[in-house]
């Protein structure tokens, strides 16, 4: 891999007797860059918990910047992380390069997590299948760059893998015009912002294909030992249509998926739209299958992420839900080691502490491309 290093020169501006220079907040740092590196604002600080990557496309945009300047300042306050702005180049918009600056950072201040808004961010490939995108984010959630990961030319191998640093992607569908994305994001921010300390936890709800489900239902069982757990094996149309109007403060569903939607009861072909996300009153979702954590594609197989993100898939929905705050997209209740490997398993626990989610995820070992979509602060209230 190639390593580069970006130089940088901090700029403060000061008034000194009569002699005026360009003055800046004292709370304010701006790194400067040559033509061929990442440029960064960000707040002073002794340690850095968070990352907020910005793609070429939004990154000029002012109005994006002041909502996650906001969202910014509500986490300092809720979690007392402190977060840094990076604003990525369009010669620099490569998975490795972004690599790069994360295991800098990680380096010297042991991140907890990072957010990648855009999505024209070049993102490393976990499959690529009629017309259906992966995307995989060990590159980021490892530390030690390519000998963390394996590679072949579908992508990225999945394999058992530490995660280091927590990964949350907010990637508008491509197509729409970049005023409805822009308001998207925006809109994602704020909801971010809004209601952090009344989340605690009570009803889980699951929702099971018994096609699949030979493993994975004692994985799910499990979670009966903490709160109030509604376990469904191929629930029918009408518990589905409860479920709606009901409030949980977990909604996780499994079963055979494409990126817009699972088949939670094979056998009545009963489909959970990607849309149906939108009518969900719960903070946080998780669907477990194949190519939930994907999207589809309007090219041909290519092995490449190409900028093509369609309308319908899951990861969308962060966009549009007005109560989601973060998703678990993947193979949540993956099985077959000798050691726990799932999300299930490993994460959920770490909720049930208080742990945010991006505490929860790393330390742990995992088996699949399980990503998170939206806030990674999120916490529940213990």
């Amino acid at each position: 891999m190639e390593k580069r290093l970006n130089s940088t020169i901090a700029i403060l501006g000061l008034t000194i007797l009569f002699v005026s220079v360009p003055i800046l907040s004292i709370n304010t740092q701006i790194e400067a860059s040559n033509s061929d590196s990442i440029t960064s604002i960000s707040t002073v600080q002794d340690t850095i918990d968070m990352l907020i990557f910005i793609s070429p496309q939004y990154s000029a945009d002012i109005e994006i910047k002041s909502s996650i300047d906001h969202y910014i300042n509500v986490v300092k306050e809720d979690v007392n992380w402190n977060t840094k702005i990076i604003t990525i180049k369009p010669n620099q918009n490569n998975f490795k390069k972004i690599d790069q600056i994360i295991e800098q950072h990680h380096i010297q201040h042991k991140l907890k997590a990072c957010i990648m808004v855009g999505e024209d961010i070049d993102t490393a490939l976990a499959g690529d299948t009629n017309y259906m995108e992966k995307p995989s984010t060990i590159p980021w959630s490892t530390i030690n760059g390519e000998t963390s990961y394996e590679t072949s030319k579908q992508g990225i191998v999945s394999k058992t893998y530490p995660v280091d640093i927590c990964i949350s992607l907010l990637y508008p569908s491509h197509p729409q015009a970049y005023n409805e994305k822009k308001s998207q994001i925006m809109c994602a921010f704020n909801k971010f912002c809004i209601n952090r300390q009344n989340y605690s936890l009570k009803d889980i709800l699951t929702f099971e294909s018994t096609d699949i489900n030979k493993n994975s239902k004692q994985i799910y069982q499990k979670l009966d030992n903490y709160k109030n757990f509604d376990y469904f094996e191929n629930p029918s149309k009408e518990q589905l249509k409860m479920s709606l109007n009901k409030t949980y403060s977990i909604y996780l569903i499994h079963g055979h998926s494409n990126p817009s939607g699972t088949f939670i009861n094979s056998n009545e072909k009963l489909w959970f739209s990607a849309n149906t996300v939108d009518q969900l009153n719960t903070p946080f979702f998780g669907a477990d299958g194949c190519y939930v954590n994907g999207w589809w594609s309007d090219q041909k197989d290519n092995n490449k992420l190409d900028s093509s993100i369609e309308y319908t898939w899951y990861g969308s929905k962060i966009f549009t839900s007005k109560h989601v705050k973060i998703m678990a997209l993947g193979l949540l209740s993956q099985n077959g080691y000798s050691k726990p490997v799932s999300f299930i398993e490993n994460t959920i626990p770490g909720l049930f502490e208080g742990k945010t989610i991006a505490e929860s995820v790393i330390g742990n070992i995992y088996s699949g491309n399980t990503i998170i979509i939206g806030d990674p602060t999120f916490h529940y209230i213990i």
